[in-house]
């Protein structure tokens, strides 16, 4: 058991793979910027919107 938490931010794109230049509004720019990882992301909030009490706030 790790004693300390760590933040997952990814520095690399889930769909494409391409580097980020930042985790967080990075990920968020290079996904607004790509339609192929537009499309993927959105497909992927539809999917655990639900699964989440209140929706999805991201």
């Amino acid at each position: 058991m790790a004693l300390s938490e760590t933040a997952i931010e990814p520095k690399r794109c889930p769909f494409c793979g391409a580097t980020l230049a930042s985790p967080g509004a990075g990920f968020m720019r290079h996904v607004e910027a790509e339609p192929e990882c537009r499309d993927a992301f959105e497909t992927w909030r539809d999917r655990v919107t639900d699964d989440m009490r209140a929706g999805w706030a991201g």
